[in-house]
């Protein structure tokens, strides 16, 4: 099976990479939304080179943002996008890297809505996977250890101080406690 996985250059999709490419050919795709942590679509071209998985990377345009991290419709767009170049170039589905840690804040991470773009998905003949969907962060650390991931290139800042995760906001928030840390992991 071919999987064009939506690799954000962060830990989540880095590790639904990592898990696809055990069974399944694999390349990715990073969008450009206007996020101010752009940072984290250069980590993930660094991720693809390390798999040797091709990478492209789309720029979407600035999409509206809600509050200080949820942007309006962000994943509604990005896996039609995602759907489209699966289906013109032939792959069999798309991957991506939402986990249960992202319910409270994001709606568009939440099973229903996946489950209604799977529904999508499948008029177009592309399966829609989402193996993170229902675990924690922990569990995705976890994973990413015993993957050997390399974290240590994974970005989950939404406000970085240059090349630095900044350590406060939600995305680090949550690594952090995921890894038992007390600072960020770039």
């Amino acid at each position: 099976m071919k999987v064009l996985v939506l690799l954000s250059g962060g830990l989540d999709s880095t590790v639904v990479l990592a898990t696809c490419m055990q069974e399944h050919e694999c390349s990715s795709v990073g969008f450009d939304y206007g996020q101010k942590h752009l940072i984290e679509l250069d980590r993930a071209a660094q991720i693809a080179k390390w798999y040797k998985v091709p990478f492209r990377r789309i720029a979407l345009g600035s999409m509206p943002l809600i509050d200080d991290v949820v942007f309006a419709g962000r994943n509604l767009v990005m896996a039609a996008t995602a759907i489209a170049i699966a289906q013109a170039e032939g792959q069999d589905a798309v991957a991506l890297g939402c986990n249960e840690s992202d319910w409270a804040r994001f709606p568009d991470c939440r099973p229903p809505f996946w489950s209604a773009v799977r529904t999508a998905a499948e008029s177009y003949g592309i399966s829609v996977i989402t193996p993170l969907l229902h675990v924690w962060k922990g569990v995705v650390v976890e994973q990413a250890r015993t993957l050997g991931v390399p974290i240590e290139l994974t970005w989950s800042c939404y406000s970085p101080r240059g090349d630095e995760p900044c350590g406060e906001c939600l995305a680090c928030r949550t690594r952090n406690e995921a890894c038992g840390l007390s600072q960020a992991i770039s």
